[in-house]
Protein backbone atom coordinates (compact mmCIF):
# COMPACT_ATOMS: atom_id res chain seq x y z
CA UNK A 1 0.00 0.00 0.00
CA UNK A 2 1.69 3.38 -0.57
CA UNK A 3 1.42 6.23 0.64
CA UNK A 4 -1.69 8.52 0.13
CA UNK A 5 -3.96 5.00 0.28
CA UNK A 6 -2.43 4.04 3.73
CA UNK A 7 -3.11 7.87 5.20
CA UNK A 8 -6.69 8.06 3.24
CA UNK A 9 -7.46 4.85 4.68
CA UNK A 10 -6.29 6.47 8.57
CA UNK A 11 -8.52 8.89 7.49
CA UNK A 12 -11.50 7.04 6.86
CA UNK A 13 -10.41 5.03 10.15
CA UNK A 14 -10.49 8.59 12.28
CA UNK A 15 -13.64 9.80 10.61
CA UNK A 16 -15.70 6.21 11.11
CA UNK A 17 -15.12 6.34 14.15
CA UNK A 18 -14.64 9.81 15.31
CA UNK A 19 -11.01 8.46 16.86
CA UNK A 20 -7.99 10.90 16.34
CA UNK A 21 -5.58 9.00 14.83
CA UNK A 22 -2.79 11.55 14.65
CA UNK A 23 -0.48 9.49 16.54
CA UNK A 24 -0.99 6.92 13.50
CA UNK A 25 0.07 9.35 11.07
CA UNK A 26 2.72 10.65 12.99
CA UNK A 27 4.28 6.93 13.37
CA UNK A 28 3.97 6.78 9.56
CA UNK A 29 5.83 9.66 8.42
CA UNK A 30 8.27 9.23 11.27
CA UNK A 31 9.22 5.52 10.11
CA UNK A 32 6.70 4.03 6.86
CA UNK A 33 8.63 0.41 7.77
CA UNK A 34 7.75 0.98 11.53
CA UNK A 35 4.26 2.05 10.47
CA UNK A 36 3.73 -0.91 8.14
CA UNK A 37 5.28 -3.66 10.75
CA UNK A 38 2.73 -1.89 13.53
CA UNK A 39 0.05 -2.63 10.50
CA UNK A 40 0.84 -6.23 10.45
CA UNK A 41 0.55 -6.36 14.03
CA UNK A 42 -2.94 -4.79 14.03
CA UNK A 43 -5.14 -7.56 13.07
CA UNK A 44 -3.73 -10.32 15.60
CA UNK A 45 -4.94 -7.63 17.99
CA UNK A 46 -8.75 -8.01 16.72
CA UNK A 47 -8.39 -11.11 15.85
CA UNK A 48 -11.25 -13.51 17.12
CA UNK A 49 -11.54 -16.68 16.18
CA UNK A 50 -13.09 -19.28 19.09
CA UNK A 51 -14.50 -16.52 21.83
CA UNK A 52 -17.94 -15.57 21.92
CA UNK A 53 -18.77 -11.85 20.47
CA UNK A 54 -19.89 -11.09 24.11
CA UNK A 55 -16.66 -12.65 25.78
CA UNK A 56 -14.52 -10.97 23.80
CA UNK A 57 -15.57 -7.91 24.01
CA UNK A 58 -15.88 -8.00 27.98
CA UNK A 59 -12.02 -9.14 27.64
CA UNK A 60 -11.15 -6.14 25.72
CA UNK A 61 -12.96 -3.75 27.46
CA UNK A 62 -12.01 -4.47 30.76
CA UNK A 63 -8.15 -4.61 29.41
CA UNK A 64 -8.73 -1.18 27.53
CA UNK A 65 -10.22 0.15 30.76
CA UNK A 66 -6.68 -1.03 32.91
CA UNK A 67 -4.46 0.92 30.03
CA UNK A 68 -6.95 4.32 31.43
CA UNK A 69 -7.25 5.48 27.82
CA UNK A 70 -10.48 7.42 27.30
CA UNK A 71 -10.31 8.03 23.84
CA UNK A 72 -9.25 4.55 22.93
CA UNK A 73 -11.58 3.01 25.59
CA UNK A 74 -14.14 5.10 23.56
CA UNK A 75 -13.12 3.87 20.16
CA UNK A 76 -13.78 0.14 21.45
CA UNK A 77 -17.52 1.17 22.94
CA UNK A 78 -18.08 2.09 19.20
CA UNK A 79 -16.73 -0.84 17.62
CA UNK A 80 -18.19 -3.35 20.28
CA UNK A 81 -21.46 -2.07 19.78
CA UNK A 82 -20.67 -1.79 15.98
CA UNK A 83 -19.74 -5.39 16.08
CA UNK A 84 -23.40 -5.96 17.65
CA UNK A 85 -22.54 -6.59 21.14
CA UNK A 86 -25.88 -5.64 23.72
CA UNK A 87 -25.33 -1.46 24.99
CA UNK A 88 -26.34 -3.16 28.05
CA UNK A 89 -23.15 -5.20 28.14
CA UNK A 90 -20.94 -2.39 26.81
CA UNK A 91 -22.59 -0.37 29.72
CA UNK A 92 -22.02 -2.90 32.36
CA UNK A 93 -18.20 -2.81 31.26
CA UNK A 94 -17.55 1.04 31.62
CA UNK A 95 -19.19 0.50 35.47
CA UNK A 96 -16.50 -1.91 36.40
CA UNK A 97 -18.22 -4.85 35.16
CA UNK A 98 -21.54 -4.49 37.35
CA UNK A 99 -24.54 -5.86 36.26
CA UNK A 100 -22.61 -8.66 33.74
CA UNK A 101 -24.06 -11.78 34.32
CA UNK A 102 -21.72 -14.18 36.07
CA UNK A 103 -19.93 -15.71 33.72
CA UNK A 104 -19.48 -12.27 31.31
CA UNK A 105 -18.20 -11.12 35.23
CA UNK A 106 -15.37 -13.67 35.62
CA UNK A 107 -14.59 -12.91 32.49
CA UNK A 108 -14.57 -9.37 32.57
CA UNK A 109 -12.85 -9.99 36.54
CA UNK A 110 -10.12 -12.12 34.45
CA UNK A 111 -9.13 -9.87 31.91
CA UNK A 112 -8.61 -7.12 33.92
CA UNK A 113 -6.23 -9.25 36.70
CA UNK A 114 -4.61 -10.35 33.58
CA UNK A 115 -3.92 -6.27 32.26
CA UNK A 116 -2.92 -5.45 35.97
CA UNK A 117 -0.30 -7.91 35.72
CA UNK A 118 -2.10 -9.25 39.51
CA UNK A 119 -2.03 -12.75 40.54
CA UNK A 120 -5.58 -14.74 39.30
CA UNK A 121 -7.57 -15.80 42.16
CA UNK A 122 -7.67 -19.69 42.24
CA UNK A 123 -11.50 -19.91 42.62
CA UNK A 124 -11.92 -17.27 39.32
CA UNK A 125 -8.83 -19.37 37.71
CA UNK A 126 -10.96 -22.40 38.08
CA UNK A 127 -14.12 -20.79 36.79
CA UNK A 128 -12.35 -19.31 33.85
CA UNK A 129 -11.32 -23.02 33.33
CA UNK A 130 -14.77 -24.45 33.43
CA UNK A 131 -15.97 -21.94 31.23
CA UNK A 132 -12.95 -21.43 28.62
CA UNK A 133 -11.54 -24.17 26.28
CA UNK A 134 -7.78 -24.04 25.72
CA UNK A 135 -8.10 -22.16 22.13
CA UNK A 136 -10.50 -19.45 23.96
CA UNK A 137 -7.85 -18.84 26.92
CA UNK A 138 -5.16 -18.25 24.76
CA UNK A 139 -7.33 -15.75 21.88
CA UNK A 140 -8.60 -14.27 25.50
CA UNK A 141 -4.71 -13.61 26.53
CA UNK A 142 -4.33 -12.03 23.08
CA UNK A 143 -7.05 -10.10 23.32
CA UNK A 144 -6.36 -8.53 26.67
CA UNK A 145 -2.61 -8.48 25.85
CA UNK A 146 -2.85 -6.76 22.43
CA UNK A 147 -5.05 -3.82 23.89
CA UNK A 148 -2.76 -1.73 25.47
CA UNK A 149 -0.66 -1.43 22.40
CA UNK A 150 -2.44 1.76 20.96
CA UNK A 151 -2.72 4.26 24.17
CA UNK A 152 0.84 3.47 24.99
CA UNK A 153 2.04 4.26 21.76
CA UNK A 154 -0.09 7.36 22.01
CA UNK A 155 1.67 8.25 25.71
CA UNK A 156 5.18 7.28 24.53
CA UNK A 157 4.57 10.29 21.03
CA UNK A 158 3.49 12.43 23.67
CA UNK A 159 -0.36 12.68 23.41
CA UNK A 160 -0.95 12.43 27.00
CA UNK A 161 -3.49 15.58 26.50
CA UNK A 162 -6.14 12.81 24.37
CA UNK A 163 -5.05 9.74 26.75
CA UNK A 164 -6.99 10.85 29.85
CA UNK A 165 -10.74 9.73 31.58
CA UNK A 166 -13.42 10.63 28.87
CA UNK A 167 -17.21 10.48 29.37
CA UNK A 168 -17.73 7.37 27.57
CA UNK A 169 -20.62 8.29 24.46
CA UNK A 170 -23.52 5.53 23.35
CA UNK A 171 -24.96 5.89 20.44
CA UNK A 172 -28.63 7.89 20.72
Amino acid sequence: MDRQEQLRELESFSQHYRYDATYLKELWESSPEGFRKFADFRPLSYHREFLPLETYWVGKLAAMQVADCGECLQLMVRMALEAGVDERLVRACIHGGSGLPEALKDIFDFATAVASYRNIDPQLNERIDTQLDRHQRIELGVCVASAPIYPTIKRALGHTQSCSLVEIEFAA
